[in-house]
């Protein structure tokens, strides 16, 4: 069976999947891809570099890997439908390599007699802590999957870069799981600029150069665009990021050809916005924004903004030039709810 397995995190959002449907989209625009249930995604991709970059760019996929097997099964703790997982390629391990079997929807001795199974046809060894191949079991309404990687565990590093670890810090800052969602919601490449037009202390910037993608921020404070910078050089990031000062509801005027946006529209008593509504600055920065992102014929995608918002405030676009592609709710607290919008320009 050829294809690919994604496991989304367990977040009760529309998120995950939109971000892991948003990458396959970036990397191959031909590839579809299918949500079944909350947790799991399958598609058609089988280039195995495109799926590695996918799973490392996600920011809510817990696994990805080759799908090895779906079948049927009405109670997940029968051991001949977990058998049956394995009749596809899913049993070949070659010989001296360990394994392990995890799951995020199936109790622990379920998925244990998988691992069993497996370890008695290959008598291949299990290493929990650092195996040859991570083999992932799901329960979903159609049945079970399996998927299979060589990639290991996926290893998550937000703490380190939390906005309290950083060396420049603002009440407003988003975590960085969140700005690299963000990021991988604009559809920007390796190699391609994109931009934050109202960067803050650098979340943004910070996820983009980590994917190796080249950036632009900008904020009209002069001391906290010097503290985006400050916080870009304490992860030695700074090379490949610009970091300006400037309104950003005139950005047509330093910007020109970005590649893709996204961005925290500045709101609240935490942020920066001299005098004027989070509405005022919305509607100035979107009349403007189609000018910094021409249409480019040899790009294989249209290109995309992502606007965050508190979700009271409306977003008034000109449907000459930008469309609605989709449209987010991320409850925060009894006060906010904020609204992640994508913009496909047209």
């Amino acid at each position: 069976m050829t294809g690919s397995l994604f496991v989304l995190s367990g977040e009760d959002l529309t998120l995950p999947f939109s971000e892991v449907r948003a990458l396959i989209q970036t990397y191959a625009p031909k590839e579809a891809c299918e949500c079944i249930g909350k947790r799991v995604v399958i598609s058609r991709l089988s280039d195995p570099l495109l799926l590695s970059k996918i799973t490392s760019r996600s920011a809510y996929c817990r696994f990805g890997g080759h799908l090895v097997s779906i079948v049927p099964a009405s109670d997940p703790r029968d051991l001949k439908s977990l058998k049956s997982l394995l009749t596809d390629g899913g049993a070949q391990i070659p010989e001296g390599k360990t394994f392990a079997v995890i799951s995020e929807t199936l109790d622990r001795e379920v998925w244990k007699d998988l691992g069993a199974e497996l370890k008695s046809i290959t008598g291949a060894k299990v290493s929990l802590e650092n195996p040859d191949f991570l083999y992932q079991v799901e329960k979903t309404e159609t049945g079970l999957v399996l998927g299979r990687t060589n990639a290991g565990y996926k290893k998550f590093s937000w703490r380190e870069r939390r906005p309290r670890a950083r060396k420049f810090f603002l009440p407003s800052a988003i975590y960085p799981k969140l700005a690299r969602l963000l990021v991988n919601l604009s559809r920007v490449r390796e190699g391609e600029l994109f931009s934050d037009p109202f960067c803050g202390t650098g979340s943004l910037l910070i996820e983009a150069a980590i994917m190796g993608i080249q950036s632009v921020g900008m904020d009209r404070g002069r001391w906290i665009s010097k503290g985006a910078l400050k916080n870009m050089k304490g992860f030695r990031l700074d090379s490949d990021s610009l970091i300006m000062r400037g309104d950003s509801t005139f950005m047509h005027l330093p910007l020109e050809h970005l590649d893709a946006v996204a961005t925290d529209v500045p709101y609240g008593r935490a942020s920066s916005t001299k005098g004027k509504s989070t509405r005022s600055i919305i509607k100035e920065f979107t009349s403007t924004l189609a000018e910094t992102m021409t249409n480019n014929s040899s790009r294989k995608i249209p290109k995309y903004a992502v606007i965050m918002r508190p979700s009271k405030v409306e977003l008034e676009l000109e449907r000459k030039s930008f469309q609605v592609e989709e449209e987010h709710l991320m409850y925060v607290h009894r006060n906010l709810t904020r609204a992640i919008t994508v913009l496909r320009r047209v």
